[in-house]
């Protein structure tokens, strides 16, 4: 029963609190909320891109390891220098078929141009674009039979690391970005709405109030950075208004209070989350254009790679 000495009247419109909760301002990150099955699926999918590369990448170093370990010197009397060198068959099929990866690879960026095209699910093509990278790119290693002696070699080799290391950061970033769980805060608030007067709304309509801070217009490290303390004065904005919200529900309702205190916990957990998938997403936006420019060089160079190695292996072949 709602005492009556409770101050309603300082309470906000109700109308006003809807839209503290929606998934307007969390559009891209509640999004990413998925169901059992869908999440299920790409769990699977997951552990089979990482057997496989723990498989491939056994079977390369079981094929090799003794003529990897050898110096220069050493592995021109191994029976597999001339089949496991750069020029070589399999050197040269490693190369290929890294270079083929590499490129495969690439075809994420068109899927996530082309969002609306049904060639596998969005979800699934970061996972395929990691496996393909980090695959391609061990290959490209072995394909150089870990001697790295031209300049052109060592320049596209150190581009593909720094693509291999920015992509690995970037898929860190996402894998981190909080997904708030819109739908479990709205069971809490109408959880916590039965304590009084609507206090899950009252908690909403207040919420609703604190200046929201808008992701940095351009993507850019710097922009994010510059961006930064209000996106940290919002959060503690948002959680003043939580306690503060809180402690005036329990001179009224304080037994009640005490039993709803996982509720609120979540409420604020979520609410702060609402926050930094802002943030996340922003660093996302901005390290994807890092990843995106260090994949540019690479690709420019592997092309180049490829023109000179064929080249020159054409005038060889030609001359012989």
């Amino acid at each position: 029963m709602v005492q009556s000495s409770f101050p309603v009247q300082q309470l906000a419109n109700p109308s006003a609190g809807a839209d503290a909760y929606s998934p307007i301002r969390t559009n891209r990150a509640s999004s990413r909320i998925i169901t059992k099955p869908a999440h299920s699926r790409i769990r699977q999918l997951d552990w089979l891109l990482f057997v496989l590369f723990i498989l491939g990448t056994g079977a390369l170093l079981l094929r090799g390891w003794q003529f990897y370990t050898l110096t220069v010197g050493e592995r021109v009397d191994h029976p597999d220098f001339r089949v496991l060198g750069p020029s070589t068959s399999l050197g040269r099929a490693y190369g290929i078929a890294g270079t083929v990866m590499i490129f495969t690879n690439l075809l994420y960026l068109v899927r996530r141009r082309f969002a609306r095209l049904s060639v596998g699910s969005l979800r699934a093509w970061p996972d395929i674009h990691t496996f393909t990278g980090l695959f391609g790119g061990l290959l490209v290693v072995f394909h150089s039979a870990f001697q790295v002696r031209s300049s052109i070699a060592v320049m596209t080799v150190s581009s593909l690391f720094i693509a291999i290391l920015t992509g690995i950061i970037g898929r860190s970033i996402y894998t981190l970005t909080p997904r708030p769980n819109l739908l479990r805060l709205q069971q809490h608030l109408t959880t916590l709405d039965r304590v009084g007067p609507g206090m899950g709304q009252v908690l909403s309509q207040r919420l609703a109030l604190v200046a929201r801070t808008p992701a940095p217009a351009r993507a850019s490290l710097l922009s994010l950075l510059l961006s930064w303390p209000a996106f940290r004065r919002e959060l503690r904005q948002r959680r003043q208004v939580i306690d503060r919200t809180v402690y005036e529900y329990a001179h009224y309702f304080g037994g009640e209070i005490r039993q709803l205190a996982r509720p609120i916990a979540e409420c604020r957990k979520i609410y702060s989350s609402m926050v930094l998938a802002v943030v996340a997403e922003a660093l996302l936006r901005s390290w994807r254009g890092v990843h995106r420019l260090s994949a540019l060089l690479m690709v420019s160079l592997v092309v180049m790679h490829i023109a000179i190695a064929w080249y020159y292996g054409f005038i060889w072949a030609v001359s012989h």
